[in-house]
């Protein structure tokens, strides 16, 4: 009798079950692995170009892109003329890059993120990149090892970030940061390969709050990384020790950064200006060094005093440049707001950081030299 109730009751419920109101087949829907945004200063539009997945129904794995563009006065225009040439409704859940043209990052990027993060279906965790140039010749790149141009971009992006080369840029974390007034974001910066055989990464873009107001190379992007201290990845460093008249392939060493320490100081001085100090400790790894006798203690020394030397002066540089840019990457307006809030609260700060005194010094010791001498 328990048993017969049991299954009456199981019954009964079956009734007050429902689907998912928000089912989405996926043979219904076109999915976006790419995108790329221009901006047509003369008509005043923006060109969308898309890229999507496809390939025969017997394939498990897609092998082929299909690239769509469309032009709109606004992102979402753009999208609404996109679907007019797709047989299916368009999706961005599983997009992996977004990336802009330098044009349209100089005028603002937050008008062609905007629809992104209001659609609940968005990708928060796509990446983010500024294209030198025209930002649709990069989905047209014929890559030979990734098929896909979406998995290719992505690859390239992500291992840069896992290599220290780059910060991690993607929808969501990038949103936090265009709100707040004491700090600002940078993007990394591609360009694509002559021939359209793939991309490069060749440093990053400063923005001050919603626009690309700076650059810096792939060298100063590392730095900029180490004074913001950031700890992900080796951060991989080549530079020129000594000038070796016979063979100049004995003049670099590359390093690699093992442990790093950084202090960070903001203060007012007697004028009442803010002044900041970074000090940057880094053990290194010396992992290339063809001179040898690093077994020596004096080419050790010789070597820690160059270094450090060379990444003191490049890191000045670097601060002079992210302050030429008024880009606060470095989140010094987050210092002022919470230990001078008087201050912060009587100030414009996009006025008053590009005037702030700001120095750095870098501490090298290599540490380890490889398993010979």
């Amino acid at each position: 009798m328990m048993q017969q109730s049991t299954i009456i009751i199981i019954l009964l419920s079956l009734f007050f079950l429902t689907g998912c109101w928000d089912e989405q087949l996926l043979k219904d829907v076109a999915l976006i692995n790419s995108q790329a945004i221009d901006y047509d200063s003369e008509n005043d539009t923006v060109k969308l170009t898309i890229a999507l997945v496809s390939g025969n129904s017997n394939e498990k794995v897609p092998t082929n892109t299909t690239i769509v563009s469309a032009e709109g006065k606004s992102i979402r225009d753009g999208r609404t003329e996109l679907d007019k040439k797709v047989g299916s409704e368009l999706f961005a859940s599983k997009n992996q890059v977004t990336m802009f043209s330098r044009k349209l990052a100089e005028k603002d990027i937050y008008a062609a993120l905007d629809g992104n993060y209001r659609s609940p279906l968005s990708a928060l965790t796509a990446r983010l990149a500024v294209i030198e140039g025209e930002a649709e010749p990069i989905l047209h790149a014929e890559t030979e090892n990734k098929p896909l141009i979406s998995d290719y971009l992505r690859d390239l992006l992500i291992s840069a970030e896992d290599t220290g080369a780059i910060p991690s840029v993607n929808l969501q974390n990038t949103l936090t940061t265009l709100y707040d007034d004491g700090q600002d974001i940078v993007m990394p910066r591609l360009k694509t390969v002559e021939q359209k055989a793939g991309a490069k990464l060749i440093g990053t873009a400063l923005f001050s709050d919603r626009r690309m107001t700076g650059e810096l190379n792939s060298e100063e992007s590392i730095i900029l990384l180490l004074l913001a201290n950031s700890k992900k990845g080796a951060h991989r460093m080549t530079r020129k020790v000594q000038t070796d008249e016979v063979d100049p392939l004995y003049d670099y060493v590359t390093v690699d950064v093992e442990n790093m320490k950084r202090k960070l100081r903001v203060k007012k001085n007697e004028l009442g200006n803010f002044e900041v100090q970074i000090d940057l400790v880094l053990k290194m790894n010396a992992n290339e060094y063809p001179g040898d006798d690093l077994y020596k203690r004096h080419v050790i020394k010789r070597l820690n005093t160059q270094l450090s030397e060379e990444l003191t002066k490049e890191a000045n540089i670097v601060l002079t440049k992210i302050k030429e840019a008024n880009c606060d990457y470095l989140a010094i307006g987050r210092q002022v707001n919470a230990f001078y809030y008087s201050d912060w609260q009587n100030i414009k700060w996009k006025d008053v950081y590009p005037t702030i005194e700001m120095k750095a010094n870098v501490d090298v010791e290599i540490i380890y030299h490889g398993i010979i001498n």
